[in-house]
């Protein structure tokens, strides 16, 4: 199938944009898309408000993952993570930042945003900054049965793209996610799991947790498409003015 046909196979939309999957040199557009803050914090098992009040700004959207497990007094829950941004930086109007959570007894904070240390450039073609992987800490206060969150948010609009990596969860199943998928994981949003092949090495393994918002492919895919749309939309007017020229 070329690109022409997989193009006309997808069905046809009222208002010119094509909805739904497309195939863009043979690679499928991403279908999972990023989620209202109010469902983040409903997934993560957080009080409404508490991503905002973070002090980070109004967000828009975001993806995360989370998984529960039970902990001993003591234990250290520790993990690999590293924020990717396309947003300028510093910024304060569109500061886009990743979370983690702990329920029920380790509340929400922020583990970057747009104002924190970019050591490095963008290692890929996706982000033009990142912090770098870093690692969480969090020591279990009392012996029960925890759940672990982490998630990403657009701050501000909907638009410019932000990610997160992760690796290296040494708490619960599937922490350096070297199954290829998120077994004993749950997700909401976009995620998906990478590679060395996206740009940057996971700290453990070959694997690692990608969370974004929004999916830089949907962005692109949603111009192009719309140039198609209005391509076919043309195409049609022209065939049936000339069709009605015939006639008369």
């Amino acid at each position: 199938m070329d690109l022409k046909i997989a193009l006309y196979s997808t069905m046809a939309p009222t208002c010119g944009l094509l909805l739904g999957t497309v195939l863009m040199g043979f690679q499928p557009l991403a279908t999972a898309q990023p989620v209202s803050d109010a469902a983040l914090e409903n997934f993560v098992g957080q009080p409404s408000g508490t991503i905002d009040n973070l002090g980070n700004g109004d967000a828009t959207e975001g993806s995360a993952i989370k998984q529960t497990f039970s902990a001993s007094a003591g234990q250290t829950v520790t993990l690999d993570w590293n924020f990717l941004t396309n947003e300028a930086t510093p910024n304060t109007l569109y500061n886009d930042f990743a979370f983690v959570s702990v329920r029920p007894l380790g509340g929400t904070s922020t583990l970057a945003d747009t104002n924190s240390r970019f050591p490095l450039l963008g290692n890929n073609a996706r982000f033009n900054d990142e912090t770098g992987y870093n690692t969480f800490s969090y020591d279990i206060p009392t012996t029960g049965t925890y759940t672990l969150g982490l998630g990403v948010v657009d701050v501000g609009d909907r638009v410019v793209n932000s990610g997160l990596l992760v690796d290296n969860v040494n708490v619960g199943t599937n922490g350096s996610f070297e199954a290829g998928d998120f077994s004993g994981w749950e997700t909401i949003g976009n995620t998906s799991i990478v590679d060395s092949a996206f740009g940057i090495n996971p700290t453990e393994g070959n694997s690692q947790a990608y969370l974004s918002v929004p999916e830089p492919s949907t962005i692109l895919g949603s111009v192009i498409v719309l140039g198609v749309g209005t391509l076919l939309k043309r195409t049609a007017k022209h065939k049936h003015k000339n069709l009605n020229e015939s006639i008369k």
